[in-house]
């Protein structure tokens, strides 16, 4: 059996060898940013971003000032996306092509980030690092994030699909040139609803396809 002491010397190297907090992964809760989208001719509209997180569902709320709005479900155990439109007032649930949603996230798998040596912000509550994210297509992306929580699902965030932290501040340029922000205004974690992982009764299911022919 082991001494008092030993007992002592075996508690403080456990003690010690422990980080300072465990990263977790964000399994349940929600994620909000304020959004500002910046067109190539200085036009900008303003909006909000909303992560609902529950285990293998998400749910991601893009409304913007404009009218614009964009709602996708995920379910990963049913390996499913959903995205929510509405077209000429009638309201669609279109079944999304999940490789498709792979394989446009693979463009941003590779890459290097360099930290920053800007000034910590304080951003919904939590003390922030900042780094610039170079992706070997050449784009690059300034993120300000916390290491005290990670990202359940690689789906989270499309643009950072194997990091290890949470991105509370973060901007890009989008395929059609527009520039795009998101600052996080509060990270709540804790219980979510079930039903904001379901299709509305009231939304028609469709392929992707079948949406498409609708959208000619």
């Amino acid at each position: 059996m082991m001494q008092g002491s030993q007992r002592l010397i075996v508690m403080l190297v456990y003690i010690f060898a422990q980080p300072a907090y465990a990263q977790r992964p964000f399994t349940e809760g929600i994620i909000a940013y304020d959004v500002k989208l910046e067109a190539p001719g200085g036009k900008s509209v303003t909006g909000v971003y909303i992560l609902y997180v529950k285990g293998d569902l998400l749910r991601k709320d893009l409304k913007l000032s404009n009218g614009y709005s964009d709602e996708v479900i995920f379910s990963f155990g049913a390996g499913k996306g959903t995205s929510l439109q509405v077209q000429n007032g009638k309201k669609y649930a279109i079944e999304l092509d999940m490789q498709e949603v792979h394989n446009y996230q693979d463009v941003f798998r590779d890459y290097r980030t360099v930290m920053r040596t800007d000034a910590s912000k304080h951003i919904a509550g939590y003390e922030t690092k900042a780094a610039t994210i170079y992706y070997t297509s050449g784009d690059s992306s300034i993120v300000y994030f916390t290491n005290e929580w990670k990202p359940a699902k690689p789906l989270m965030y499309e643009r950072y699909p194997s990091t290890g932290f949470l991105p509370l501040f973060f901007n890009y340029n989008d395929e059609h040139g527009m520039t795009m922000w998101f600052e996080a205004t509060r990270v709540t974690p804790g219980p979510v609803a079930n039903a904001l992982f379901q299709v509305p009764v009231d939304y028609k299911i469709i392929s992707a396809a079948e949406y498409k022919t609708l959208s000619r």
